[in-house]
């Protein structure tokens, strides 16, 4: 193995939906909304919408409050404008994959993520990888095959010596099956990931 592949959300970075949703309100009723109507809303986690790069975050942010007849404007205004502050990197995460660059692996990510997420926090890390592919930017999406090819093509990669890890079972079947050697790790588990690491022989116990 040569090529690592990682994901970013839920894998590298840290996104607990139902404790984020909390910081933003005590009640019941608001925190379901947030999860349901905001996260899993066909412009963020439904569809994706937000990761194509087509849609603006105050577009999303307008859309989800219209739908809503503006029920909870300020807490979606406020939850879409700052959750990305409860979010926080795997760390040891982020040292193995220091010390895999050093041992001569090739560090790749690619990520359905948006414009607001870059600029917030994933550009704080870009440094760590010899290429990465995101989605707003390709206006591609995970885990459809075209993203999956950018990839391979943009940096050469041969997808049998290539790893991909990722948190999500329809991701990892693309990946599969364009030769890839795609693993699926629980979200927000950094010792599931040290699993597939040591797996494949690529860290030790």
């Amino acid at each position: 193995m040569k090529n690592i592949i990682f994901d970013y959300g839920n894998v590298l970075k840290s996104f607990e939906k139902e404790k984020v949703v909390s910081k933003f309100t005590d009640k019941k009723e608001e925190q379901e909304f947030l999860l349901n109507k905001v996260i899993h809303s066909p412009e963020w986690g439904e569809y994706g919408l937000i990761d194509t790069g087509y849609l603006t975050h105050e577009q999303i942010i307008n859309t989800i409050n219209d739908r809503s007849n503006n029920k909870y404007k300020d807490l979606v205004t406020n939850f879409m404008k700052n959750y990305y502050k409860y979010m926080y990197f795997q760390e040891e995460l982020l040292d193995i994959i220091k010390e895999l660059k050093k041992q001569g692996y090739k560090i790749y990510l690619l990520s359905n993520t948006n414009e607001f997420m870059y600029e917030k926090n994933l550009n704080q890390v870009e440094y760590l990888f010899d290429g990465i592919v995101l989605s707003y930017k390709v206006h591609l999406l995970k885990p459809y095959e075209a993203i999956y090819k950018y990839l391979l093509d943009t940096y050469n990669l041969n997808p049998k010596e290539s790893l991909f890890i990722d948190d999500r079972e329809d991701n990892i079947k693309t990946a599969n099956s364009l030769g890839i050697n795609g693993r699926k790790v629980e979200p927000d588990n950094a010792e599931d990931v040290k699993r597939v690491l040591r797996e494949y022989k690529i860290i030790g116990d």
